[in-house]
């Protein structure tokens, strides 16, 4: 029997940290990656955020929190690695961003005297922090502290000087964490120890000895399905069936689609030659059950590197069935 709950999904992460008892240990998991930031209090917003006009895509955060001060934090866990996983974080950034102008101009709106009527453009900050269960690309190997955090700013590209407060991305990468489950004694500073946790500690029977920060402690009496109570764990229970089920039908993928091609390899091989076959196979009838396949995958969200890993179709094939 396990004895803490596997963080790593999104949703599993969202009803563990959004819980009102660990309401602490998310404020301590930003003052961490915010260092000399205090956090009074935090308000955990709708997760459903709406874009400025009916064509706008809809987002939902894992979640989405804002302090006494107006400051905005994003906190996503990734689980696998997404096309323009970047990009896709400047985008969610934008919408808190526009939510304060919008509230703005809905409240000058309503002002009677029309002199008041002056826009503030004034922007509270905005930290997007994500917790990644993979490695991103980076151009230069020193941007990374402890070989596991990584920080954004706008900042002028010759003088360093900050442009503004407002935008703010934060990566703790757990795939580059360079200890194994049971290495967890190699671990010597807070950063790796807080990788190794929120990585491994559903592997782990107990909280090892050395991990003493309060941050870890509290992550693991978070996690421990004997302090859940009932709705939690029925919550928990339901998203990681539906995580192993995806899992199941990725392998099923995985070992459909090669068995299409051998199949259909082997029954062209015999009309036409075994090399010719497995190549008209593979190409034919394999490639249609292939685009199926990525077709469902991606009515399902999935990376379309991952589809293309998965079904050996070219991304550019994938992106094409998208629009079709």
């Amino acid at each position: 029997m396990a004895t803490f709950a596997n963080i790593l999904y999104d949703e599993a992460f969202k009803v563990v940290l959004s819980e009102p008892s660990n309401r602490r240990l998310l404020i301590k998991l930003i003052e961490f990656f915010l260092p000399g930031k205090t956090i009074r209090s935090l308000t955990l917003n709708d997760k459903e955020q709406h874009g400025l006009i009916l064509s706008d895509k809809n987002v939902n955060f894992d979640l989405y929190c804002t302090t006494d001060l107006g400051e905005n934090f994003i906190v996503e866990m990734q689980f696998t690695s997404q096309e323009s996983f970047r990009d896709r974080a400047l985008y969610y950034a934008t919408y808190p961003i526009r939510s304060q102008v919008v509230e703005r101009m809905k409240a000058i709106r309503e002002l009677d005297d029309k002199r008041a009527r002056k826009m503030d453009y004034r922007l509270k900050p905005v930290y997007v922090i994500s917790i990644l269960n993979f490695e991103m690309s980076h151009e230069d190997p020193n941007t990374l502290e402890g070989g596991l955090v990584s920080r954004y700013e706008i900042r002028s590209a010759r003088s360093g000087e900050k442009m503004t407060d407002a935008l703010n991305f934060i990566y703790l990468e757990l795939g580059r964490l360079p200890w194994k489950q049971n290495e967890e004694r190699k671990c010597r500073t807070l950063p790796e120890k807080l990788a190794f946790s929120l990585k491994y500690g559903h592997l782990l029977k107990e909280r090892p000895e050395n991990f003493e920060d309060e941050v870890l402690k509290m992550i693991f009496e978070a996690t421990a399905f004997a302090n859940m109570n009932e709705d939690t764990l029925r919550q928990y229970n339901a998203i990681m069936t539906t995580e192993l089920d995806i899992i199941a039908r990725r392998e099923f993928a995985r070992k459909e689609g090669r068995a299409e091609g051998l199949a259909e390899g082997r029954a062209e091989g015999r009309a036409k030659g075994r090399a010719e076959g497995r190549a008209e196979g593979r190409t034919e009838g394999s490639n249609e059950r292939a685009k199926e396949i990525a077709v469902k995958m991606l009515s399902k969200t999935y990376p379309i590197s991952e589809i293309a890993e998965l079904t050996g179709l070219s991304e550019k094939e994938i992106a094409a069935l998208g629009l079709s």
